[in-house]
This record gives C-alpha cells, sequence and structure tokens, in this order.
C-alpha cells in the first residue's frame, strides 16, 4: 500500500493556526493588563520596605508617614501604571514582623469587532520583614 503526500491544508495544521491565532489575541489584548500587574507589585514592594523606617518613629509621626506610604503608593499606581479605577484601593496592614500591601483594581478589556468586554479583578499583594535589626 502506497500513502500518498499529506496535504498542505489538514486539521492538524488548521489547529496550529487557530491556537496561534487565539495566543496572538491573548497578547494583544490581555497582556498589557498582566504587564500592568507586574509593575504594580513592584510598586507595593517598594512601598512595604519603606514601613521599616516609618515603624521606628513615634506614634504620631509613625500614624502620618505610614499614611504618606499608603498614599504615595496609590499615586504611583495610578500615574506610573496608568490603572484608572475610581474603586482601587491600597491598603497596609502591619502584624508583628511584617508588612503587607494591597491593591485591588479591575480593568476592563474590550474586544474590537463585537460588543463583549471582559472584566479583569487584580488582587496584588507584597510583604516585607520589618523587624529591627541591630547592626552591632
Amino acid at each position: 500500500m502506497a500513502y500518498g503526500a499529506p496535504r498542505r491544508l489538514n486539521a492538524v495544521s488548521v489547529t496550529l493556526l487557530i491556537l496561534g491565532a487565539a495566543a496572538a489575541y491573548w497578547f494583544w489584548r490581555f497582556f498589557p493588563s498582566y504587564f500592568d500587574a507586574w509593575s504594580v507589585d513592584h510598586i507595593l514592594k517598594d512601598a512595604a520596605s519603606q514601613t521599616y523606617h516609618a515603624n521606628r518613629l513615634t506614634d504620631s509621626q509613625r500614624m502620618e508617614q505610614l499614611k504618606k506610604i499608603v498614599d504615595d503608593a496609590r499615586g504611583k499606581i495610578v500615574k506610573q501604571v496608568g490603572i484608572r479605577d475610581p474603586e482601587l484601593t491600597v491598603d497596609l496592614n502591619i502584624e508583628g514582623d511584617k508588612a503587607l500591601m494591597t491593591a485591588d483594581y479591575s480593568v476592563t478589556v474590550t474586544h474590537p469587532g463585537v460588543s463583549y468586554v471582559t472584566h479583569l479583578h487584580f488582587h496584588r499583594e507584597e510583604t516585607a520583614n520589618i523587624k529591627f535589626v541591630k547592626w552591632d
């Protein structure tokens, strides 16, 4: 029995083309939102690390400085990353030797050619160790 040469366009090549097009579409429409989330992580990590110095101040100064750290982080997320969610929340929780910075926001992804939108909700968090270190 002789086998013929495969056709140029078969089920496997069509499937690979569809998967390639789907991956390209995902990168085009969704990857920017996930890249922005990665940028938010860096801002939160930096802000959480800043609490080490603020934690050494007196109570009144500490509360003022911690509020400033949270407000600055929120401002950087809006300006540098471009998150435009009016319900963006940035919080700071200090428990023991750990500072936890969180950001919650949503992004709406529109799909061209159809009247369909996708809502992505992001909950990002970063921790920092703020244990006092004695350098003897």
